[in-house]
Formats: C-alpha cells, sequence, structure tokens
C-alpha cells in the first residue's frame, strides 16, 4: 500500500463510511464506470442497430413497466432498512462490517457484464482477475510463486466462501492421500499392458520413493514395486503430487497420446472413480480413513467429512489449551493412535483465527510434529483454515513505522500482534492448504472465499477435464477445479480491485487490521471493566491478563489511563499501549461470560447470555430502531473445550467440575475508525442492558401502573404511556415510555375515565405479570388494564422508546444539570425527568411542540436533553422535593444528527402530567 505521514488517514478513502460520508465518491466513481460500459456496448459493432428504440422508449407499455421496476425496488429499498446495520460502530457481533469501497464498485461494475468464471470462454477478463488474486493470496500468505525459483508453485482461487474451499481442501486431501495406491494399481493394470512395453512397466514400478522403513527405522527410497500399502499411503504431499510424472518420466514414455492414455487408467483405479467403498475394498483396506480439526473447528469440517463419504465421525476432534488453541500433547496423541493402529490419517488442520476464542493455533509446532511422525511412519496433509485469520498476514508484510505522537481527533493508532500470534502468521506457509476469506477480514463483498495450495499440481486430484469447461492444456480456465461450477466473476473483480487499491501489506490492509486490533483490545478492557464493584453481576473476558499484571493493577492501569481517553493519549501513554499490545485475544474477536455474582448455577448464566443477545440482536420481523448495540451469542461445548472452558467456568464463579454447556457473548470488532471515548461509552451502554436483562429473569410477575401522558390519536387510537416507578419492590424500579394502541372498542372507556378524573389517568395491569415480557409481546396479543372506573381496556404494544432499570449503583450521582428525556411523534412531544441518584423524582410534561432543530426521525427515537438553567440535584422547597420547572419555556441541549451538539429552547404547556418524589422509603 502507499505510505502516508498520516497513513490512519488513507483509510477514510477505502469506506462508505458508517454515516455514508464518501457517498458523492461512490455515486461519482460508479457513474464514471456505468457510462465506461455503455460506451463499450455502443463500440461493439457500432453499425448494428438499436433494439430499444426512442419510440419504443416513449409508449405507455414501456413507461409502465420502468415506473414499476423503480416502484418496486424503492419499496425495497425502504424494507432494506429492516437489514443489520453492519457499517454502524454499534454493530459489534459477526465478522460482518462494512465493504472497502474498490471492492464494492470493482463488484458492480463486473457485473454489469455478467462474467461466470466456469469457463474462461465465459469469462476471458475475470477468468485472468481470478488467477490474478491466486497468485496474490498465495504470495502474501508466503507460497511461491515464481517457477524459477522452486519446481513447487502456489496456486490458488476465488470460492463463494471458507466452508466450500475446506470442504475443497480436505477433499484434495483424502484424493491425494490414495494417489500412490492409484500409480501403482495403475501399473499392474491389464490396460497398461497394452499400451507399454513389459520393460516399460518395470521401469515405472522400479520408480524410487521415499517411505519409512520398518526395519531400519528410517525414511529410505524404495522401489513402488516394493512398497507396502500402509507405506505409500504415507507418502510426502510433494512426492505424491509429481508421482505421476516421475513415473512416465522414468518409464521414458514420450508419446503425449501414449502419457495421456496412461493418466486416464491412473484416474480409473483413484478413489474419484471407484468412489471410497470399492477403493478401500479393492485395496484391501479394512481402516476408514481419519481426519483432526481442532475442537472448536468451523461446522464445515464435519459436514466435509459427510459429503465424501467418509462420515463426521471420521473427525477427530483435538481438545483444546487454557487459551482455547489446539492443544499439541493431545494431536500427539491421536497421531501415536493412528500410527500405531496403522489408521490411514488424510489431514490435521490447523485453526488461524477461530471464529469464536480467536484463537490462532501453533502451526509451527504442528509442522515440526508432523516432521516428527514422518520419521516414524506417518504422514498427512497440514491444512490450515485461515478463512477468518488470513488477511493477518498482512500485517507482517513491510513495517507499520513508528507513528509521531498524535493529538489528532479520529487517529487511531495500529496496534501489532502479539509475538506469539506473529510467529505463527511467518509460517503458516509451512501448510499444504490455507483457506482465506476475502468477505471476511479482507473487506469483500459475499461471495468471496478462496483457497491456496502450496503445491498447485494437489489440485489435480479434483479436477475435472469436461469438454465444455475446458479447452486444453493451456487454457487458463478455473472452472474445473474446485466443487462449485457456475461462479461470479464480478466476485474475484471486486478482490482484485481492493487488493491494488489498498494493497497486501502494512501500510494496507495491515493497516486496517492495526486499527481494528487497536479497538478490540479497548473492548477487552471496556470488559474487564465494565462491571462496577457493587453491581450485581461479574464481566469475565475468555483470555487471561497479561504477564505481570493482577485484576486490581489492571483495572487501576484501565481506569485511570485508558477509559475515556482518547486514542492519542492511550498511544502515547506506553504503560497504557505496552498492556494493550499483550492483552486481549489472537485475532479481533473478543469472547466473555457474564454472570451473576454469586451464582453457581450454569444454566442461570446460560439464560442470562440468551437474554442479552435478545436484547442486542435484530431477528426477522424486528426493527434495528430500538436495539442500541448488536453483540452476539454463542456456545462452549463442555466435552470439546477442554482445560481452557474448564478455567474460564472457574473465571466466572462457576463450579469448574461442571458438566454443561456454556453460552458466551462475542464481540467482533471490524471498526478501524472508533474511538476509544465511544468504546467505554458502548460498554456503559452494555452495563445498562445487563441490569435489564438480570431483571427480566429474576422479576417477579407483580402488577404494573402506568400514567397515560398523552391524547389518543384519534387517526392510529394511540397513546403514550409512563411507568409509576416505586422503589418499595424490585420489579417497579424501572423508567419506561411506551406507545400502546388502544383497541377501537375501548376508546370510548378511555374518555370516559378521562373526563371523570381531574388528574393523570393511571392505569393498573389486569393480573401478575413480568414488566419485560408483558411490553415485549407480540403486538396481536396485547394485554388488559383498568383505570379508577373499573372498566378493563386491552392495550397492544407498538413500540417502547425507553426501557431501563433503575442503577442502584454508589458510583451513580446527580447530573450537572437535570436530564429529560424527549420522545414522541408527528403530533405530541413528551418530556420524562430521568432519575439519577436518590432521593429524586419523577415528572412527566408535554411540550407544546416539537423543539427545533429536533429531527422527526430523533423525536421518534427519543432523544436525552439537559436543561442548562437548572442544575442536576433535586428541588427541595421545606423539605420536600418539588418539580424544578418553574417556568413555561427553557434552554436545552441535546446530541443532533452527526453527534452535533444543538441548543435549543422548549416550551411546556400547562401543569404537569404526572409528579411524585423517588426514594428508597
Amino acid at each position: 500500500g502507499d505510505s502516508y505521514k498520516h497513513q490512519w488517514k488513507a483509510l477514510s478513502g477505502w469506506f462508505l463510511g458508517p454515516r455514508g460520508e464518501n457517498h458523492d465518491v461512490f455515486l461519482d466513481t460508479f457513474k464514471a464506470l456505468l457510462e465506461k460500459h455503455v460506451e463499450l456496448r455502443n463500440n461493439y459493432f457500432p453499425a448494428d442497430p438499436a433494439y430499444i428504440t426512442d419510440e419504443v422508449r416513449k409508449s405507455y407499455a414501456f413507461e409502465c413497466e420502468v415506473q414499476e421496476m423503480k416502484d418496486v425496488l424503492l419499496q425495497a429499498s425502504v424494507e432494506m432498512g429492516g437489514n443489520v446495520p453492519f457499517f454502524s460502530p454499534r454493530y459489534q457481533a459477526h465478522m460482518c462490517w462494512d465493504n472497502t469501497l474498490p471492492s464494492v464498485l470493482g463488484y458492480m461494475s463486473a457485473m454489469l457484464f455478467n462474467q461466470n468464471n466456469v469457463d474462461s470462454a465465459a469469462s476471458p477478463v475475470t477468468t485472468l482477475y481470478e488467477q490474478t488474486v491466486g497468485k496474490q493470496l498465495c504470495k502474501m500468505l508466503g507460497y511461491n510463486i515464481d517457477s524459477d525459483k522452486s519446481p513447487i508453485v502456489g496456486w490458488g482461487h476465488v470460492t463463494c466462501g471458507g466452508s466450500i474451499a475446506n470442504i475443497e481442501a480436505l477433499w484434495a486431501s483424502r484424493n491425494l492421500k490414495f494417489s500412490s495406491l492409484s500409480v501403482k494399481n495403475a501399473l499392474n493394470n491389464e490396460e497398461t499392458s497394452k499400451i507399454l512395453t513389459p520393460d516399460q512397466i518395470e521401469k515405472g514400478l522400479s520408480t524410487e520413493v521415499t517411505v519409512f522403513d520398518e526395519k531400519s527405522q528410517k525414511l529410505i527410497g524404495v522401489s513402488l514395486k516394493n512398497c507396502t500399502k500402509w507405506q505409500l499411503l504415507n507418502m510426502d504431499v510433494d512426492e505424491i503430487c509429481s508421482l505421476a510424472d516421475d513415473v512416465v518420466k522414468n518409464m521414458e514414455v514420450e508419446d503425449n497420446s501414449i502419457e495421456s492414455q496412461f493418466k486416464t487408467i491412473i484416474e480409473t483405479e483413484s478413489v474419484i472413480n471407484l468412489g471410497l467403498f470399492d477403493f478401500l475394498k479393492k485395496n484391501g483396506l479394512e481402516k476408514s480413513p481419519m481426519y483432526t480439526c481442532p475442537a472448536n473447528n468451523h461446522y464445515s469440517w464435519p459436514k466435509g467429512g459427510t459429503i465424501l463419504g467418509i462420515g463426521s465421525d471420521a473427525l477427530i476432534p483435538i481438545g483444546l489449551d487454557k487459551d482455547f488453541r489446539q492443544d499439541i500433547n493431545a494431536l500427539k496423541k491421536e497421531l501415536k493412535n493412528c500410527l500405531d493402529n496403522e489408521i490411514p490419517l488424510i489431514s490435521v488442520t490447523a485453526v488461524i483465527g477461530s471464529t469464536e476464542e480467536s484463537a490462532v493455533d501453533a502451526i509451527k509446532e504442528m509442522y515440526d510434529l508432523r516432521e516428527e511422525f514422518k520419521e516414524k511412519g506417518l504422514n498427512f496433509a497440514l491444512l490450515a483454515d485461515a478463512a477468518w485469520g488470513g488477511y493477518f498476514k498482512t500485517m507482517v508484510h513491510g513495517t507499520a513505522g513508528t507513528e509521531p505522537k498524535h493529538s489528532n481527533a479520529g487517529y487511531v493508532p495500529h496496534c501489532p500482534l502479539t509475538p506469539y500470534v506473529e510467529e505463527q502468521y511467518k509460517n503458516i506457509q509451512l501448510a499444504d492448504t490455507i483457506t482465506i476469506d476475502p468477505h471476511k477480514s479482507g473487506f469483500c463483498p459475499y461471495p468471496g472465499g478462496a483457497l491456496c495450495y502450496r503445491n498447485g499440481k494437489m489440485r489435480y486430484n479434483i479436477a475435472v477435464f469436461h469438454p465444455e469447461v475446458f479447452h486444453g492444456a493451456d487454457d487458463p480456465t478455473m472452472g474445473v477445479y474446485g466443487i462449485e461450477g457456475s461462479k461470479p466473476g464480478a466476485a474475484p473483480a471486486g478482490v482484485l480491485m481492493s487488493h491494488n487499491v489498498i494493497g497486501l501489506d502494512n501500510n494496507g490492509y495491515g493497516r486496517i487490521l492495526g486499527q481494528c486490533t487497536t479497538t478490540t483490545k479497548l473492548f477487552y478492557c471496556v470488559w474487564l471493566t465494565v462491571a462496577r464493584d457493587d453491581d450485581p453481576f461479574v464481566c469475565v473476558p475468555l483470555q487471561d491478563l497479561p504477564e505481570g499484571y493482577t485484576m486490581e493493577s489492571a483495572k487501576k492501569l484501565i481506569k485511570e489511563s485508558m477509559a475515556y481517553k482518547s486514542m492519542s493519549e492511550v498511544y502515547n501513554n506506553k504503560e497504557a499501549f505496552d498492556f494493550l499490545k499483550a492483552c486481549g485475544p489472537d485475532t479481533m474477536i473478543n469472547t466473555f461470560g457474564v454472570n451473576l455474582k454469586g451464582n453457581k448455577d450454569i444454566e442461570l448464566t446460560n439464560r442470562l447470555q440468551i437474554a442479552l443477545s435478545d436484547a442486542m440482536n435484530i431477528y426477522v420481523g424486528s426493527s434495528a430502531k430500538r436495539v442500541p448495540l448488536i453483540l452476539m451469542q454463542s456456545g462452549f461445548d463442555a466435552k470439546k473445550h477442554g482445560e481452557g472452558l474448564t478455567l474460564f467456568k472457574e473465571k466466572l464463579g462457576l463450579p469448574k467440575e461442571s458438566v454443561n454447556d456454556l453460552n458466551v457473548m462475542v464481540n467482533s470488532c471490524m471498526n478501524p475508525w472508533q474511538s476509544n471515548e465511544s468504546i467505554f461509552l458502548t460498554g456503559n451502554l452494555f452495563r445498562l442492558i445487563v441490569l435489564n436483562c438480570i431483571g427480566r429473569l429474576q422479576d417477579e410477575a407483580v402488577k404494573h401502573r402506568f400514567i397515560v401522558v398523552s391524547d389518543i390519536d384519534p387517526d392510529d387510537n394511540t397513546i403514550f404511556m409512563e411507568y409509576v416507578t416505586d422503589m418499595s419492590a424490585k420489579e417497579h424500579q424501572y423508567q419506561v415510555s411506551v406507545k400502546v394502541e388502544v383497541e377501537r372498542s375501548d376508546r370510548r372507556s378511555l374518555k370516559k375515565q378521562g373526563k371523570n378524573s381531574s388528574s393523570a389517568i393511571i392505569f393498573e395491569t389486569v393480573g401478575m405479570h413480568n414488566l419485560y415480557l408483558l411490553l415485549h409481546k407480540p403486538e396481536k396479543e396485547g394485554f388488559q388494564v383498568c383505570g379508577s372506573n373499573g372498566d378493563a381496556i386491552t392495550l397492544h404494544v407498538v413500540d417502547v422508546p425507553r426501557y431501563q432499570k433503575l442503577d442502584r449503583s454508589s458510583t451513580v450521582i446527580y447530573p450537572k444539570h437535570q436530564t429529560y428525556f424527549i420522545y414522541g411523534d408527528e403530533k405530541r412531544t413528551i418530556m420524562s425527568h430521568v432519575i439519577s441518584e436518590l432521593p429524586d423524582f419523577q415528572q412527566t410534561v408535554t411540550l407544546s411542540n416539537k423543539p427545533h432543530s429536533l429531527s422527526p426521525e430523533l423525536l421518534d427515537l427519543g432523544v436525552m436533553v439537559n436543561l442548562t438553567d437548572i442544575e442536576g440535584s433535586p428541588l427541595v422547597v421545606d423539605g420536600e422535593i418539588v418539580s424544578p420547572l418553574q417556568r413555561a419555556s427553557y434552554d436545552i441541549t441535546f446530541k443532533g444528527e452527526l453527534f452535533s451538539t444543538i441548543k435549543t429552547g422548549i416550551s411546556i404547556d400547562d401543569g404537569d402530567v404526572y409528579f411524585k418524589a423517588v426514594d428508597e422509603k
């Protein structure tokens, strides 16, 4: 990537932006691309006639269809508002974020050509793009791509995703495992004797390969003829890849057609042709092949076993160590079992960035282990699942440089990988295949996975040279390899444009991921300190503290030197930034658990994580409007996660001997711009959500009271209500603002109660309810309330602008100025006081109109405002708390659009709708 004095600013040109800041860049660029596309259409045989003529374009049918298209697409655009806002800093869940501008524009531009990369004849340009992407990824990951440097040349291609790439890697490894037997069997096949002389066949069988010799207990050269089946099943990957060519060379076959016929015979003897059952049976192999993956493997690995016919039980799960990485000793034990019992082992998988624990396996140790077992007679393919973690290799290409001290707004420093993780990335090229997803940490659109082979010849074991898509040895087609058939040429086009613009080094992708790593480490600090000392819960990150720190010293450093500081202040504080570099997960995903203090019931802990997930996620039919923070819930399997899970349960205060699975929260950090202040504000928002969820789980079903704070809207029969806060029971310690629809048949009863009451109408629920469940029922169910006259009215919840359990921490203090919550709709504006430290008061008033500069969208959402004329503590007269609103108008400030500070005024309607002092008594 290009180098700049302020490298962090370069990122701003690579994305549309969380608020669409670069929409003009997007529109201008796509307009130019579209115009170029139209120009290309016109320049292709320009004498050809137009088919959509001006006359047709003026026709009624044409105009109707175009209008319908616009209507349908605009409606869809409205519906798309219900999608997950991956672009927002409030989204911290799955491994999804905004796509890079060059990848989106490149994809859209290529999509107009609708190329199909299954066949180069259907994609002459985008096929070459895919080839180039494959070479770029191979080079970035550390594979050789220059045949002049080594005969072993890497090869890569684009897939629809990491699942397909993983299954392809397993497929290629399985076919490769049995390939040596196929070559030997082909030499003994009767059909071979028809095209080759006995002398040639003998030379072929005399081809020497390196295998383990039981007698000498070392690797030696042995002829194919004298190799046992077990020896052939444990040859080196590179030797297997070149075996057929080596045999042909030894046989001195110079006729290309004879060579082709012989290789066809090899194919007839292969597992590809015979199928696994018949192949094993023909070769007298009684034990089915196996493969290993760490216990936290992606679901594509067992799926691959079922697809390949070896079954998901063929997967040997390797337990995890205390850092949730693959336990090397456990792997060694399983390898010894395969060796001792002569079980064919297809492959061993290292996960380079697990999608829950964010762990990077020790691939160098795994490679060394293969070398050790190779010397004992057991060999296998080493596969790397770096679908999530692959692009982190860019962080070790080039240098991030020494950054000058910054005080710039918006500055985010580059945080390097830990020494352990960096060492694994420096050795990732030891794997025989690497799965990598441009549509994950490459920030490219779906579908965009990829698989890279260290030895490109390994792909020949899965090739299907069908004449429809293969046009000879010189054809650059990609479609004959892999699982997919048709696939969009737009996908590699987008990836290539992103690579070329951003760069696959520390100035480019490494810079993005380095800044994301900084935010990841800061979120780790948030989860470590989010629970206050007197809160009813604990929050525990998965990873241990850096060496040399106690919990007390770590929290002290975070609170004094990091919390709510600017990024510049954190970066310029050596102790703070050194702590950041050492703490947290391997690759940008924080996993943590929340538990009630003193709770030993793991099922209650799991229910709490589920409640948190419900409160912080968007589901089909729901809206993001009332989801201020989005995190993900996942789970750890007690049988698979081993020592790490046992220790983590203990840190959460749960019985370590428990055999139950554990639910956890997951926070993926893919926003390279998030300010540190907003990170800690996000933590405080999370804390308030936890308090709500604890109430949801622990509150008993009781009766609840609501104050009607607005007139009924005759158009939709809705009213606004405020919850009656009462400190006498924990079930009533909430502040809630709710919009409900009154059933049409009950409208007259509501008006009657209003006429008969000189004060605000107060409803009480019919029957006992948990408050959260009451307000989050499906809208069609509704609930019943009664007023002073005893008439029951049915209400249906339309919206809940505010739902907050009162914060009872001793750290809560009165604000500098009185704080209120303003909300409403186009006809009604309501202002409700925000209770803080006790004693305080509950108060609701209506405003005569919407405050100036408060947009309809913000009014609908609801905003916190400060009344700058009134100090934050309650107004006390003659020992009683009274209303601080002694005038009809006040100045307020609030955060408006784009976080701007708005100063304006409010006008209050006559009198309080409701006022009550709130205290512990």
